[in-house]
């Protein structure tokens, strides 16, 4: 009753939110992905997922099939992988670097999940955070690169994995927490708390903030624990991504407040060598990744 190419289109509807970018992922006309959907509803006797909401808003019983997707999707594409283990030179591990301190939160589950479908295959993150390992990648030092900026576009492929929230993080009783979204000016003289990144390379500075007057200071910390206890302190305020944020706000040891009044949304690429973008491996790490991420 449920197939793979359902599991495919309500992961996919998830990713992307719309039945219209859903329907450019799959190679589908809107019509044939609307009739596909419905069939399968009336199959199962109810409704996945909200019509008038945007981004789509998947139903209870879409969360269901989603996390029957989330487990069925990575075995499908492990084992056509392996299937297709006609490689010149089979890959024995793959050289990771991240330029995002807090995407360790789902990278981890993420690599021992990949690692269970292929435990040969050795994922070598040593090297683990660098603000600039594009050029590591080019010089073939690394053979995968976790990043929100693209870079060099002509000698890399930059496959897309989602996108996430910027979100500013204050104490519960700071001033800006009352407020429905912060301005730059309202961060003129505040103590920014970020991980130790050059300033120039701080999604807050480069895309929000910009030219605006920053009078306040800039206060570097290594680990996101104490940048969270900083700032239930009353320390100063951070700029985290929506998934690292969540855990805390809901125990109310901070309030998040969107950055402008749309948001500032940000994405996330897994950078490769362009002749390695069909390859089966990487295919699957970055399906994984596609599935796992801010769980």
């Amino acid at each position: 009753m449920i197939d793979v190419k359902h599991l495919k289109t309500i992961a996919t509807l998830k990713e992307t939110g719309s039945l219209v970018n859903t329907a450019r992922e799959l190679f589908l006309t809107q019509s044939a992905l609307s009739h596909q959907i419905k069939d399968l509803e009336n199959k199962l006797d109810c409704q996945l997922f909200e019509r008038k909401t945007q981004p789509v808003r998947l139903t209870p019983q879409g969360m269901l099939l989603l996390e029957l997707a989330s487990e069925v999707l990575p075995r499908v594409e492990a084992t056509k992988c392996r299937l297709k283990e006609s490689l010149n030179q089979p890959i024995s591990q793959l050289r990771l670097s991240v330029e995002c301190h807090a995407c360790f939160h789902w990278l981890l589950p993420t690599i021992k999940e990949f690692n269970n479908f292929w435990p040969d295959i050795k994922v070598d993150y040593e090297r683990g955070f660098s603000y600039d390992a594009i050029p590591d990648l080019l010089s073939d030092e690394l053979d995968l690169v976790l990043t929100s900026d693209i870079r060099e576009p002509d000698k890399l492929e930059y496959a897309h994995l989602f996108d996430f929230k910027l979100k500013l993080i204050v104490a519960p009783d700071h001033e800006l927490a009352k407020k429905a979204y912060v301005t730059a000016l309202d961060l003129k003289n505040e103590t920014i708390i970020s991980y130790p990144i050059p300033r120039e390379r701080q999604d807050i500075f480069k895309h929000f903030i910009q030219n605006a007057r920053f009078d306040g200071t800039l206060k570097t910390v290594d680990q996101g624990l104490l940048i969270f206890q900083l700032v239930s302190a009353g320390m100063g305020v951070a700029a985290l991504p929506d998934w690292l944020v969540t855990p805390y706000e809901s125990q109310g040891l901070i309030k998040s407040i969107p950055l402008g009044a749309l948001g500032l949304t940000r994405p996330m690429y897994l950078a490769m060598k362009k002749n390695m973008k069909d390859n089966p491996v990487y295919r699957h790490f970055l399906n994984t990744c596609k599935l796992n991420n801010g769980r």
